[in-house]
C-alpha cells in the first residue's frame, strides 16, 4: 500500500532537477501527504513488532529525562517506519528514471507526421516565368 501511493506521488508530479536536490524535503512532504492519508488501525499495524528506544525525552529546561506522550511517541515511530519505506521506493523508481533536459527529444519523429503521406511535388512554373 505505502510502495504504490509513493510511486503515484512520485508520477503524479514532474519533478525538476531542483526537486530532487533537496531530497530530504521531498520524502518529508511525502511522509506527511501519507501521514494524513494512512488510517489509525494501518498505523498501529505498521508500529506494532517496532522494537524503540524512544521511551523518555529530554527536557531542556531542568536538563531531566521525562516521559514522553504516547501520541508524539507513536506519531515518530509511525513517521520513522514511513521514512524509511518512502526512501526505499524513491531510490529504486529514481534508478529507473529516464532524465528529459528541458524539451523534447530532437531525434523524435512528431506524432503529427506519422501515417501522412509525402506532398506531392508541385510543378515549377519557371518556364512560364522567365517567358515574360
Amino acid at each position: 500500500m505505502i510502495k504504490e501511493k509513493v510511486k503515484e506521488m512520485l508520477k503524479g508530479r514532474q519533478w525538476t532537477f531542483a526537486d530532487l536536490q533537496d531530497m530530504n524535503a521531498v520524502v518529508k512532504g511525502m511522509v506527511e501527504n501519507l501521514y494524513d492519508e494512512i488510517s489509525a488501525k494501518d498505523k498501529l499495524d505498521m508500529i506494532w513488532k517496532s522494537e524503540t528506544t524512544h521511551v523518555m525525552s529530554y527536557n531542556t529546561l531542568d536538563n531531566e529525562m521525562i516521559p514522553m506522550p504516547f501520541g508524539v511517541l507513536f506519531q515518530g515511530l509511525v513517521k520513522d517506519e514511513l521514512t524509511t519505506s518512502v526512501i526505499e521506493v524513491v531510490k529504486k523508481e529514481l534508478m529507473n528514471a529516464n532524465v528529459n533536459f528541458n524539451g523534447e527529444d530532437k531525434n523524435e519523429v512528431s506524432e503529427r507526421s506519422l501515417g501522412r503521406e509525402s506532398p506531392k511535388e508541385r510543378p515549377s512554373d519557371e518556364a512560364s516565368d522567365s517567358e515574360e
